[in-house]
């Protein structure tokens, strides 16, 4: 008798086979990574390794574009050109010895352990035992490399983190993330949310499923993409390839959804549906920012995912960033963490990364709450 595996499973063993022979930088064209793998609980993961890093490194690969190059540009994105020359001079004062502690600890050239180079990944529940020897056989592989696992929320994850952190991974604060259970009826009231549903059904705008989709397709939804993650919002954000939207048609890795208005693309969404977990995020979102704001592109986008979050009975990840837009449609914030593992490290090399990790975990909680009430 014959099975076939699940089609999520099918999707993933893809993208990693193929990341292992080509590299990161095949399915995002800012994470020049090398693709690894390491086995947990039965299953495949792809661990990504950095020789080094420069600025145009994505936060998706880099822990110093994460931690150091994307926070300093997002600082300095709104200011004026007198006012960011005074920020850079001030923020020498602490992002150098930051840098410093991450060079010496080698942070930057962390194994990443379950990393699909995307702005969220969701784990499935690994046991302790699970977890334990994971560790244990990193450790004898990288020797001289930080373990990290990105995207660690209690809300989320909370027997994962708990397991982790009595192997003695350490949790350093990352982002503030937003949450939202569709299954709950008070998300509904919400007046945004309610005015987001009348926007999406007005029909002047056609929404694209994944099935209506051609490769011909593709060039224009990568492009309407580009202009909002990257050319408005960060370099440093995940630069998807034409394979990696070609291998999401073909696969599912990612549930495309397009908007077409007047005949064009405007829009394009992108799902990442983990059954195992319960949970559905967007890593891939964009629309065509040289329209009209009251054409309400982003609205119809998100009012969308939360659509499909109800209808697949899934709860929402809304990642980061547009607090006060996530907030109004039912996002609840929540902390996320790296998980770090040091323990096998030289003792130099250990002392410096945990006097990062302890400097992110005194200072980094109380500056992103007061980042989310801006």
């Amino acid at each position: 008798m014959t099975t076939s595996l699940p089609p999520r499973m099918v999707a993933d063993a893809l993208w990693l086979l193929t990341a292992r022979s080509r590299g990161g930088n095949h399915w995002v064209s800012n994470a020049n990574a090398h693709i690894h793998s390491v086995d947990i609980a039965g299953n495949s993961y792809p661990v990504s390794l950095l020789d080094h890093s420069d600025w145009k490194e994505s936060y998706v690969s880099s822990p110093r574009s994460t931690w150091l190059r994307y926070a300093r540009s997002e600082a300095l994105r709104h200011l004026s050109p007198a006012m960011a020359h005074l920020v850079k001079a001030g923020s020498c004062l602490i992002f150098g010895p930051l840098s410093a502690l991450m060079h010496a600890s080698k942070l930057d050239q962390a194994a990443i352990i379950a990393n699909y180079l995307i702005s969220t990944n969701l784990y499935p529940e690994w046991q302790a035992d699970d977890i334990a020897q994971m560790t244990s056989v990193m450790c004898g592989r990288h020797s001289d490399s930080p373990l990290m696992i990105r995207n660690m929320c209690p809300e989320v994850s909370p027997s994962v983190m708990e397991n982790l952190c009595a192997q003695g991974w350490k949790m350093m604060p990352s982002r503030m993330i937003y949450l939202c259970d569709p299954a709950k009826k008070h998300v509904w009231k919400h007046n945004h949310v309610k005015q987001d549903a009348r926007l999406l059904n007005d029909g002047e705008v056609e929404i694209v499923t994944q099935t209506q989709l051609n490769l011909s397709d593709l060039a224009d939804l990568r492009a309407v993409f580009r202009q909002l993650f990257i050319d408005k919002h960060s370099h440093l954000n995940p630069d998807f390839s034409p394979a990696f939207f070609e291998l999401c048609l073909e696969t599912n890795f990612l549930e495309l959804i397009g908007l077409r208005w007047q005949g064009r693309w405007v829009g394009v969404l992108g799902l990442y549906i983990h059954p195992e977990s319960g949970w559905l995020t967007t890593p891939l979102i964009g629309y065509d920012t040289s329209l009209p704001q009251e054409l309400g592109l982003y609205r119809r986008l998100m009012a969308i995912l939360l659509k499909e979050g109800k209808n697949r009975g899934c709860r929402l990840h809304y990642s980061s960033g547009a607090s006060r837009f996530k907030r109004a449609r039912g996002g609840i914030p929540a902390l996320e963490y790296t998980a770090i593992y040091v323990e096998h490290l030289p003792n130099r090399q250990k002392q410096c990364a945990n006097l990062f990790i302890n400097a992110f975990q005194q200072f980094a909680p109380g500056m992103l709450k007061r980042a989310d009430k801006l």
